[in-house]
């Protein structure tokens, strides 16, 4: 073995550890990414939920809306959006808002992803 196959011996290795390295967290954000678009679509179903519950006529109730989205978010995504939220509101035009929010589930350290979606629709009256 020549003194130059002695010194290039390590290369491959150093390579090697570089590729992994990137590949893994290319993974990682990946993963991370999907995490992030599952809990946020957990949240507005969630919210569209409350929404459907709350806003029909004789039974239009705020409170209503967000049990309903609790219930929803304790039932599929309790293990993906953490400290879940909820909060309805009838507007005075006569529209509900249920606003859902939590953090979404992270695999990266010190990460916090903070995720609010609002579902809106007009409370149902009869017509006169």
């Amino acid at each position: 073995m020549t003194a130059l196959e002695r010194e290039r011996g390590g290369a491959v290795s150093t390579q090697l550890a570089l590729l992994w390295s990137g590949t893994l967290t290319l993974v990682l954000a990946g993963v991370q990414i999907s995490l992030y678009a599952f809990a946020s679509q957990m949240a507005m179903t969630a919210a569209e939920d409350g929404l459907r519950s709350g806003r029909y006529y004789g039974i239009e109730s705020a409170a209503e809306a967000e049990s309903t989205a609790l219930r929803f978010l304790e039932r599929s995504a309790s293990r993906v959006l953490l400290e879940p939220r909820a909060e309805a509101v009838i507007q005075p035009d006569g529209s509900l808002d249920v606003t859902v929010s939590g953090s979404a589930l992270t695999v990266l350290p010190l990460v916090d992803l903070a995720i609010a979606r609002t579902a809106r629709g007009a409370v149902e009256r009869p017509a006169a």
